[in-house]
């Protein structure tokens, strides 16, 4: 019973609070970081589910995962997110992440006995499942990330 209470706690940490993963603000950092730091772990935690039956190890993949999803978020989501539409930009994450993970998938080091092959389509598809996770994470904790909110004032 304490086990389903913790873990329904966690998965209610975002619905408190609020930050944007789009627009890092230096008031909500700490919000921000527990926000992102959620959104990255459902989105490499869901994209490893979709590729369990493929034969992948688990662990070492998600790990890897994890990492791969901060460099493209740090190297190119945030550097991108002003010089370019938001309904391009993600996309272009979902294809960097499919690519990330049919590569990662391949690797010897991270396959069981029983690997059987990750196909493109079964790495967009993890991809995608993972990114609108992420996605939504990020509305959760910022209510509406497609609306910047700035404070007025005398200029």
């Amino acid at each position: 019973m304490r086990t389903r209470l913790l873990i329904t706690g966690l998965l209610l940490i975002p619905l408190a609070l609020r930050a944007n993963p789009v627009m890092v603000d230096g008031q909500s950092l700490i919000a921000f970081g527990i926000v992102a730091f959620w959104a990255l772990v459902i989105e490499s935690g869901i994209a490893t589910l979709v590729l369990g039956s493929c034969g992948v190890l688990i662990l070492p993949v998600f790990g890897t995962l994890v990492i791969a999803n901060v460099g493209v978020f740090l190297l190119a989501f945030l550097p991108l997110t002003g010089r370019v539409s938001l309904w391009l930009l993600e996309p272009g994450v979902v294809l960097v992440d499919a690519m990330m993970i049919k590569l990662v998938a391949s690797a010897p080091v991270f396959q069981a006995g029983n690997y059987v092959g990750v196909s493109w389509s079964r790495g967009l598809m993890a991809s995608l499942l993972g990114n609108a996770a992420s996605y939504f994470i990020g509305l959760i904790g910022s209510y509406t990330p497609w609306i910047v909110h700035e404070t007025g004032g005398v200029e």
